[in-house]
């Protein structure tokens, strides 16, 4: 069996020396179409890499690898920092707490003015906690800069004890400010500003 598989590719090797030129075409037609399949078949991811190379390349500015990454754990640093700001909602143990030392207080009406989307989770967990004890409560807007970190407007007795309420709840430092108006009216204002780290 061996011997008749070499007998047959010597008979096709002389075929082919019989007609060389007429061989190296048809390996030179074939090897076109092969390259021409190829090259239509991978342009097209070729094109799209390049594309996506050149895209990189303008977000980074001409910037190293180094300095791309550098960029990359700066920005990833901002977004820590950011949410490091973010008030955490409070937990029922800690609103049970919250409850407790407001509950002995006659009822008042008091607005809870978050900074910004970074408290209003915790915003609304004191608007609930405060219409539990019997309080008017809601989340309110301030046109003025909140301070950073929880505040409590006026200063007096009532304050007093939201401050320390708040301090037992979130563990946090709470400035009682002044506020007169609010003293005359005889509401209460809770800023939650930028929590302070």
């Amino acid at each position: 069996m061996f011997e008749q598989f070499v007998q047959y590719v010597l008979g096709e090797v002389r075929l082919i020396a019989e007609a060389p030129l007429v061989f190296g075409a048809a390996v030179l037609f074939l090897g076109a179409i092969i390259w021409a399949a190829l090259r239509w078949r991978y342009s097209g991811i070729i094109e799209r890499r390049n594309d996506i190379i050149a895209l990189y390349k303008a977000r980074l500015n001409g910037a190293t690898p180094d300095q791309a990454k550098a960029k990359i754990d700066s920005l990833e640093g901002q977004v820590v920092s950011l949410k490091n700001r973010e008030w955490p909602k409070l937990t029922p143990a800690a609103v049970t707490d919250f409850e407790r030392v407001l509950a002995s207080q006659e009822s008042h009406v008091v607005s809870i003015l978050p900074t910004d989307r970074d408290s209003i989770f915790f915003a609304r967990d004191l608007v609930d906690a405060f219409k539990r004890i019997g309080w008017k409560a809601k989340r309110d807007v301030s046109m003025n800069d909140i301070p950073d970190g929880l505040s409590v407007w006026p200063h007096d007795d009532v304050a007093r004890a939201i401050c320390n309420a708040l301090m037992m709840a979130t563990g946090a430092l709470v400035t009682v400010r002044e506020d007169q108006h609010l003293k005359d009216q005889g509401t209460y204002a809770i800023g939650i500003g930028h929590k302070l780290n």
